[in-house]
């Protein structure tokens, strides 16, 4: 099971008719899956296409995989992995890329090379060696199910690889550069979450996503975003898959995403499980759900009794919430202090990941009203309250806790600002 895992990983599904396709701009054999070539950046890949099929660059590729036959062949070297101690490994790889490079350099018709296909082969030349050092890691990690921690490489043959300048836009041309980035990522998390497996694949990939945030931009981003979706779309819920999508950019991967991961976009959230000690925790007056603050505690409506309050049922993947949300902080900002006192923004999430949810108020920087999470989707506790089945979804709850609008208007409807203001009074 934990094998078909890593091939999953590795190597997704392309039918025969996407590899026919699949112009060869690799340094691979063009059977090779690669998402990038197929919705990326359409300069990028012509122009590498057309770097690559130049015909004196093609007469340097023939003669360099007669020297080096399996040197870019994935399959082939997370085989070899397999049987190699880490040192070895490494020495291994080193000398090959020292042994490359120096072929590249002393080709007798190194000066018709382009200076541009020139940089492409030291491209893919260098990062194919940070792609397999860092595959060792993680592929035997993966395999041994006995293992609780993944395999960290000694800190000696990863210190010249400084995370902070990994994102470069240009060398996304590189098939070696693409591979390296899902295994970045990967091996860059385990270090932070000090090697140690999980058990929850939500939060694998929840994690994930954040170091690939906070190391990499602009389309290098969007590239490993997708491919970590792409890959593992099968394994998270759907509010996570749909978070993830909302942060991409460019719409043929979006595309790609909704296509690919259909099954999980639409199968139905499961009804998220009620701790059997939240009933003693609160008053639950009016039959309220319990939502959980920012600050971890516990706490539902009854704690604004005597204060209008106007509801906003969001998600961090919902792009129409966000579209919302300046209307919100501008009518708010409009209120008078006494006003502000007595109608409460409270805005409660949905997400599935709480993590999800804190970083977007953080991003979003929603400090206009108070927040609250009901884990689960479409099967919180709130969303099966209150019968919510799409968002955003907006409801006004009056001075003495009754819901007067279970379904009330949006911010940027003007009738908003004029029921708050009334029922305040």
């Amino acid at each position: 099971m934990l094998k078909n895992f890593i091939f999953l990983l590795l190597f997704p599904v392309i039918s025969f008719s996407q590899a026919e396709r699949r112009p060869i701009i690799g340094f691979s054999k063009p059977d090779s899956v690669d998402i990038f070539v197929q919705y990326g950046n359409a300069e990028i890949v012509k122009k590498a296409a057309d770097l690559i099929q130049a015909p004196e660059s093609q007469a340097f590729l023939t003669e360099f995989n007669k020297k080096f036959p399996d040197t870019f062949e994935k399959e082939i070297r997370y085989k070899q992995l397999l049987t190699a101690n880490v040192d070895d490994w490494e020495m291994r790889l080193y000398d090959e890329r020292k042994s490359q490079l120096a072929f590249l350099k002393n080709y007798p018709n190194f000066d018709k090379l382009s200076p541009e296909f020139q940089k492409l082969v030291e491209s893919n030349i260098r990062w194919n060696y940070w792609h397999l050092l860092l595959s060792y890691s993680i592929i035997r990690s993966n395999l041994d199910t006995k293992l609780t921690r993944v395999v960290s490489l000694p800190t000696v043959m990863t210190e010249a690889l400084d995370p902070q300048k990994i994102n470069d836009e240009s060398a996304l041309l590189s098939e070696s550069y693409r591979d390296f980035l899902p295994f970045f990522i990967t091996y860059f998390n385990s270090q932070e979450q000090k090697f140690v497996k999980y058990a929850d694949q939500v939060k694998a990939i929840t994690d994930k996503g954040n170091v690939a945030q906070k190391y990499l931009k602009g389309q290098v981003l969007d590239y490993t975003l997708t491919k970590l979706i792409y890959d593992n779309c099968g394994r998270i819920t759907a509010s996570s898959a749909k978070f993830w999508i909302s942060q991409l950019e460019a719409n043929n991967y979006r595309n790609l995403l909704f296509e690919h991961c259909k099954e999980t976009l639409n199968k139905k959230e499961e009804v998220a499980k009620k701790k059997d000690d939240s009933k003693d925790k609160l008053p639950l007056g009016g039959d309220y759900p319990v939502l959980t603050g920012l600050d971890g505690k516990q706490f539902n409506f009854a704690k604004y009794k005597g204060k209008v309050v106007y509801v906003d049922f969001w998600a961090s993947w919902c792009g129409p919430c966000r579209g919302e949300f300046p209307y919100s902080k501008k009518m708010h900002e409009g209120f008078t202090e006494k006003q502000k006192k007595n109608i409460v923004f409270l805005y409660i999430s949905i997400d599935e990941d709480p993590t999800n949810w804190k970083n977007a108020v953080d991003n979003l920087k929603l400090d206009n009203g108070d927040h609250g999470i009901s884990n689960g989707g479409f099967g919180s506790s709130v969303s099966q309250k209150y019968q919510i089945n799409s968002i955003p979804r907006y409801m006004i709850i009056d001075k003495n806790g009754t819901i007067v609008r279970p379904d009330a208007p949006r911010p940027s409807n003007p009738e908003t600002l004029e029921l708050l203001l009334k029922l305040s009074e």
